[in-house]
């Protein structure tokens, strides 16, 4: 019988997607990711598989086709219904008596398909919540599928995804659009903020994306995609993400104990979840996880067994020992004291510890770059991120302010200044800084990158900025939260 397609083609292909993306098609998948291919190549055009695979590896389109052409989307609302329960009835309350004091709260779906998890979240934050207009709520919903994330961001769903909903909640967060299609409550689709991003790049935890200090992350069904090595990469990554406390919630079938060396195991009623220890150090912490032999990683080598990682050391770069790894090593003082003259230097040495968490170290940087050179926009931005993160609101609006009076195509600074003040009830500014941010998206095409916020275009900017303009004219019934 001849093969579906070469073993060769086969373990091109596997390697081109592992490599990019994570994915992984093991040998006895191989007919899996045939199908997959043979459906894309007659949606693209191309001649036969070979071609499709020359066209993949030169052209990030084309790959980007592939890999939504084999992940799966197929999920529904409150899925695997005693991960929820666990969260409504013990991971909540804990956050909540933990957080009374700062009433902040963050969240992220990553791998959030086509967006039920997240809003099946923000529905649950809306009827566990006490006076939810009262905290800060942020939910960060990330996938690879862009087009995935088109039909999240859209917030319409037909009778299947709600399969195992009750009819009532569907019914109290949800409007009906023509026939056995509803449409999520705008408050509610304005809480959560969709973005691509790839778990296997090391492009997070990092402030500039929102991906630190997590008070819970979702990340479900997604691993099983990755081989082992990438499992405990991306595991690696959010561990950091967290903050000591913070709640990790993954599918059923990728509970596997080896992955999950340095959280603790906390069982519910019909599920397991791992949480980050609370004793866990706020900045550097390590972790040891073992190393099963494989295949050597495209970024880095293998690590040895019983590795230990510093959680500010480059991911995937393992092969020195942590008392070699000089991102990590040196206290603050040291790390400020040997840093290059060079401003740019610093801001880099900057951006780099406010990723890992070290805020403190991160506004002591600023404060030399912006004393230096006070016209250096993007050392204000930063230092009014960091001030927000650590609830310094009046000093964050002012270095937002500093940054766009240095540079005004800072959108971010506008963005963040209107969250600012919409959260402290200065609503008629908060709507004259949207209604500046929208005059000056008008100049932009509508599918252009948005400068300070490159994974948003100008169009999805606006739409973005209207849902908030909205939620100022009209709030939500029985309250809102603060920050969409």
């Amino acid at each position: 019988m001849k093969p579906l397609f070469s073993d060769d083609l086969f373990r091109r292909f596997r390697d081109l997607l592992l490599a990019r993306s994570g994915i992984y098609f093991p040998d006895h998948r191989q007919g899996d990711l045939y199908h997959n291919l043979s459906m894309i190549l007659s949606a693209t055009g191309h001649a036969s598989l070979e071609t499709l695979y020359a066209a993949a590896s030169s052209d990030e389109r084309v790959l980007h086709t592939i890999i939504e052409g084999v992940t799966v989307g197929e999920t529904y609302f409150f899925r695997s219904a005693a991960q929820f329960a666990a969260l409504r009835d013990g991971i909540l309350p804990d956050l909540i008596a933990r957080r009374a004091a700062i009433r902040s709260l963050r969240f992220w779906s990553a791998g959030c398909a086509t967006g039920e998890e997240p809003y099946s979240l923000a529905i649950l934050l809306h009827e566990v919540l006490p006076d939810p207009a009262s905290w800060q709520i942020t939910i960060l919903a990330t996938d690879i599928n862009t087009t995935f994330l088109d039909r999240a961001r859209a917030g319409v769903y037909g009778a299947w995804s709600f399969r195992e909903t009750d009819l009532s909640v569907r019914d109290r967060h949800f409007e009906q659009v023509g026939e056995a299609r509803w449409r999520i409550r705008p408050d509610l689709r304005c809480q959560v903020l969709f973005a691509r991003l790839n778990l296997v790049e090391d492009e997070y935890p990092a402030v500039m994306n929102g991906t630190t200090m997590q008070d819970v992350i979702l990340c479900r069904n997604v691993l099983i995609y990755f081989d082992d090595d990438t499992i405990r990469a991306v595991v690696r990554r959010l561990y950091r993400a967290l903050t000591p406390g913070g709640w990790l919630i993954v599918g059923h079938a990728e509970a596997r104990s080896d992955f999950f060396a340095g959280f603790e195991v906390v069982n519910f009623p019909g599920t397991v979840i791992y949480r980050k220890p609370l004793t866990a150090p706020l900045f550097d912490e390590t972790i040891a996880l073992p190393h099963a032999p494989g295949r050597q990683r495209e970024r880095g080598a293998p690590c040895s067994d019983a590795t230990t990682v510093q959680a500010g050391a480059p991911p995937l770069l393992l092969t020195a020992p942590v008392a070699m790894l000089s991102a990590c090593t040196p206290d603050a003082s040291e790390r400020e004291t040997n840093a290059s003259d060079d401003m740019p230097d610093r801001y880099t040495a900057a951006r780099q510890a406010a990723d890992r968490g070290d805020l403190e170290t991160a506004l002591r940087l600023c404060a030399t770059v912006t004393e230096q050179q006070p016209l250096h926009a993007e050392a204000h931005l930063l230092t009014g991120q960091i001030l927000e993160q650590q609830g310094r609101l009046e000093e964050a609006l002012a270095a937002y302010r500093r940054a766009l009076y240095l540079d005004h195509t800072l959108h971010l600074a506008s963005l963040a200044m209107a969250s600012i003040l919409h959260r402290t009830g200065r609503s008629a500014d908060a709507r004259r800084v949207y209604q500046r941010l929208l005059r000056a998206l008008t100049a932009l095409p509508p599918n252009a990158p948005v400068p300070s916020l490159e994974e948003a275009t100008a169009a999805e900017l606006q739409a973005f900025i209207q849902r908030q303009l909205a939620a100022l004219h009209a709030p939500a019934p029985g309250g809102s939260f603060l920050e969409c």
